[in-house]
């Protein structure tokens, strides 16, 4: 169909559409200018070249109407003058001639039947032959009959199944269709035969009889003596070669992988044969680990054959209440790859340890958080580690099992200094996480500034736990006066976190300190941090945040509230790679969350089985590993698919309740994961190369994986605010047409009480 040139509307006959139809109107994306139009006339003209993006275009103002109008107005007297013109000239020259009229009968025959005439038609005859089952052989004729014993006898029919009822294939021979080929080898070798014979012992002799066996070799003994030169002659010609030969080998490893420089491996290439972990000796002691639960995992830093581990009961909260106020000893155990039967070493406390991390200017100190809310700190020595690695070869090289002898062996460290009991927290420590060497947190808490170098030992650290505060400990000057008994150790700053619908506690579970934030005039923040609560949300918070006088200061600035579970956060970690790419780890699925955004970037779907532990890969940027109920190792890939675990695998026989990477050492040719389980075992899994060794521009690949997702949000964002102003818009339409519906009511009402009166 030929479109106008141009046609006519009128503006109320559009907004009226709009109103009624709503999204489902052509003219609904451009409603506001209408509104604006000041004329009640719409001009639309047919533009056939979309010079506008459209093939239909509109003036939007009165002077382009008007210009419009015009230019139609021009055009139209332009065609009138040029059929005047046409006419004119035809009258001069006589007039139009008329065409000569065609005579057309028509005739009413009858329709007569022709051949039908088909140039494919041999070709599908030839396809439906070929197709066509012709029998080979007459058909084979079966009678299948009743024992002659069942003849006569009462037959009962009933339903039966498809299924049950079957009639199995047998091979028949007479129908097997002889070989026309038969593959064979001929292998031309001297026939061989072996053969021995046995003699018997009628009676014992006292002989025996020595031989020489004949030998090929003796035969030709003698021979060459008269090729001295020759041989002379070849083996000083060789000399050099050979030379050369071993001393390649001597500076060639002849032993390195000839396909290991060819190119990168396939990105995401996951396959079961080579991705299988392997695990080393597990470290498990009857006195200290035996039906415990591994709380806490570290690496020795500087050390790939060291690690550390807490332990803590297996209790239900009923039995823990009742054991709250009675005084126990727990342990810390130093394992090492050299002993895996006994620990290295023991560091004894006054009460479960929750968390412990090494203090990152000087690995010889250890702070761990305590279940009754304190802060401890052990000093390890490299003497007492040393004694231990010799008495413990020497031990073990005597054979000795005596438990008393194993005790005396290994050398156990007390805490040196611990924070009072009435300043710390109330509940058990669940988090530390060591600020930047830069800061200096001011007088009271009222912010932070960087004044320290970048080279500075660390001063400050943060603890949370299940009360919902967040305190700031000062490490330097615990170490100022760690062989100080008289010295009180309580935190420089501490905030409290309330739920702002309730004003309640709100329960921590993790905390990592932002970097590189800024506000909107460019000043960095140095005071904000993430933290995930006992229900599942993650949090952005101020500690230094400010109060008016008439109100608290809002310590909470933004929550994540879209991966709320009612259940604690099990793992809240920050990518190695991207410094703004958090992993968070539910029950029964993870997120990635990214710095700035309201709302999570990434949500796997819901597994069978719940998660209880998830860390990033050190070398691979799209690797996450998590841990399962069940004792299993999910690995999941973004550079091979996002929808699923590319690769799942057995960690521990029990439920997994910790895990950590080692980051020590050459990580780029070998990695190891230390996996605690619930009943006191430590197991070592080493990595395999391709889950290792990152494919062809995976962070390049992993970063537009992000910022895809990112954009998606963002589009999802917008596309509710709209939705939301446009339900506010209408909601307000209604309630101002409801009014003048109302008013037009109550003018009539007094007009008919004014007639009745």
């Amino acid at each position: 169909m030929k479109l106008k040139p141009f046609f006519h509307l009128t503006k109320s006959e559009v907004l009226d559409q709009v109103k009624r139809m709503g999204f489902a109107s052509d003219y609904h994306p451009q409603q506001k200018d209408f509104e604006k139009y000041p004329l009640e006339d719409i001009l639309v003209l047919f533009d056939p070249s979309k010079a506008y993006g459209e093939k239909l275009v509109w003036c939007t103002t009165e002077e382009a109407y008007k210009r419009e109008m015009e230019r139609l107005a021009e055009l139209r007297q332009g065609v009138m003058d040029e059929f005047e013109k046409e006419n004119q000239k035809g009258e001069e020259a006589g007039g139009i001639e008329d065409e000569p009229e065609e005579n057309i009968v028509i005739r009413d025959l009858p329709k007569e039947c022709k051949e039908w005439k088909s140039e494919t038609a041999e070709a599908t005859h030839d396809e439906v032959r070929t197709f066509t089952v012709h029998n080979s052989r007459p058909l084979l004729e079966i009678m299948i009959t009743r024992p002659r014993s069942q003849f006569g006898k009462s037959t009962k029919f009933s339903d039966s199944g498809e299924n049950n009822q079957n009639c199995r294939p047998q091979k028949d021979h007479n129908f097997a269709p002889p070989k026309k080929e038969l593959e064979m080898g001929i292998q031309a070798v001297k026939e061989t035969r072996t053969c021995s014979c046995q003699t018997t012992w009628f009676r014992p002799v006292n002989k025996s009889t020595q031989y020489i066996p004949g030998d090929f070799l003796q035969k030709g003994a003698d021979l060459g003596y008269d090729k001295v030169d020759e041989l002379s002659m070849f083996l000083s010609t060789v000399s050099v070669g050979v030379e050369e030969a071993l001393q390649t080998n001597e500076t060639v490893d002849i032993f390195q992988e000839e396909f290991a420089h060819l190119g990168e491996e396939e990105a995401g290439a996951i396959t079961k044969t080579h991705s299988k972990l392997k695990e080393h000796p597990n470290f498990h002691d009857v006195t200290y680990t035996k039906g415990k639960r591994i709380e806490w995992v570290e690496w020795v830093p500087g050390s790939s054959d060291m690690v550390v581990s807490s332990c803590c009961e297996n209790l239900a909260f009923v039995d823990r209440l009742e054991n709250s106020g009675k005084a126990s000893v727990s342990t810390v155990l130093v394992w090492s790859f050299a002993d895996s039967l006994s620990p290295h070493a023991i560091l004894e406390s006054p009460w479960e340890v929750t968390v412990f991390k090494f203090y990152p200017s000087d690995p010889t100190f250890l702070i761990g958080g305590l279940g009754n809310g304190q802060i401890a700190v052990w000093k390890l020595s490299t003497t007492d580690l040393g004694f231990a690695a010799a008495k413990t070869t020497n031990h073990a090289a005597r054979g000795g099992s005596l438990e008393e002898e194993k005790n005396s062996t290994i050398p156990t460290v007390t805490h040196r200094q611990m924070s009072m009991i009435d300043e710390s927290h109330r509940k058990a420590v669940v988090a530390i996480e060591f600020m930047p060497a830069t800061i200096e947190v001011e007088r009271r808490g009222k912010g932070a500034s960087e004044k320290n170098p970048a080279d500075a030992p660390i001063k400050y650290f943060l603890t949370v736990a299940g009360d919902g505060q967040v305190m700031i400990w000062d490490f330097q000057a615990m170490l100022d006066a760690i062989n100080d008994n008289d010295f009180l150790w309580r935190p420089v700053h501490r905030v409290q976190l309330q739920r702002q619908d309730s004003g309640t506690e709100m329960g921590l579970c993790h905390i990592l300190h932002c970097h590189d934030r800024f506000d909107d005039k460019g000043n960095k923040l140095l005071t904000n941090f993430y933290a995930s609560t006992e229900e599942g949300e993650l949090i952005l918070g101020d500690w230094a945040a400010r109060g008016e006088e008439d109100r608290k200061a809002d310590v909470v600035k933004k929550m994540y509230s879209t991966c709320k579970t009612f259940r604690p956060m099990l793992s809240l970690e920050r990518s190695p790679f991207f410094e703004d790419i958090l992993l968070g780890v539910t029950d029964w699925a993870f997120f990635l969350f990214k710095d700035g955004l309201s709302e999570h970037l990434f949500m796997s779907s819901y597994t069978s089985t719940y998660y209880t532990r998830g860390v990033w890969s050190p070398t691979r940027p799209s690797v996450v590993f998590l841990g399962l109920v069940s004792g299993g190792i999910d690995i999941w890939d973004f550079s091979d698919q996002s929808h699923k675990a590319s690769l799942s695998d057995t960690g521990a026989s029990v439920a997994i309740t910790s895990m950590m990477f080692c980051y020590h050492g050459d990580i780029k040719e070998g990695q190891k994961l230390a996996v605690g389980d619930a009943q006191g075992h430590l197991h070592i899994q080493n990595i395999p190369k391709n889950l290792i060794k990152p494919g062809g521009r995976e962070k390049e690949n992993m970063r537009r994986f992000l910022d895809r997702e990112e954009k998606r949000v963002r589009y999802f964002q917008e596309r509710q605010q709209e939705l939301r102003d446009l339900k506010d818009l209408m909601e307000k339409q209604a309630q101002m047409a409801a009014d003048g519906a109302g008013e037009k009511e109550k003018a009539c009402h007094r007009a008919m009480v004014l007639f009745i009166a």
